[in-house]
């Protein structure tokens, strides 16, 4: 393949609205993975999905936001030189804090990544106007999952299913045009 185009999605959220459950199921369909009960930190995994082996190879998680590692991370730019894993698919997570997003995208580009902000309607119904600010950033596309808030787990994971099926429908058909 003579062209190719890299993606970093970043999940935007503050704590309990569903970054790191999303990261384990889009896992487990697209790699086969199962890591329900626990998801190592920036691992890169074989993406095995039958409709996306040709296009893509491989995908990295961060698992936890950057906020909650900054004891290892310190710094945005020591996160993406020492921790951060490149790979055809990049996802990381981040509490709604407009200075570590606006970074991300900053290295993200640097690395000749597409960056893809994830917004949670759960967390865009608890912070509106940080949400917005957050969207206002020099993103090259942005995503909308419906996630409403709730207290009932069985409902919270079917909502964080339906949005990793939509995630891959989203990269089949991405996939399919270029």
């Amino acid at each position: 393949m003579s062209l190719k185009s890299k993606w970093l999605f970043i999940i935007l959220g503050d704590d309990r609205t569903g970054k790191t459950a999303l990261q384990k199921k889009i896992l487990k369909l697209i790699s086969g993975e199962n890591r329900d009960n626990r998801l190592d930190c920036n691992e890169v995994f074989s993406i095995t999905h039958p409709y996306l082996i040709r296009k893509m190879e491989t995908i990295s998680f961060s698992n936890r936001s950057f906020q909650e590692k900054k004891d290892i991370y310190f710094t945005i730019e020591q996160y993406f030189s020492s921790h951060f894993k490149i790979a055809d698919l990049c996802i990381i997570s981040s509490h709604l804090v407009l200075e570590d997003v606006e970074q991300m995208i900053s290295y993200g580009h640097k690395m000749f990544l597409n960056v893809c902000g994830i917004f949670m309607s759960n967390s865009i119904a608890l912070n509106p106007e940080k949400n917005a600010q957050i969207s206002l950033l020099d993103w090259d596309f942005r995503i909308c999952s419906d996630n409403p808030l709730t207290e009932i787990s069985d409902q919270q994971d079917n909502q964080l299913q339906k949005i990793a099926d939509s995630f891959i429908q989203m990269l089949i058909q991405r996939t399919l045009i270029g």
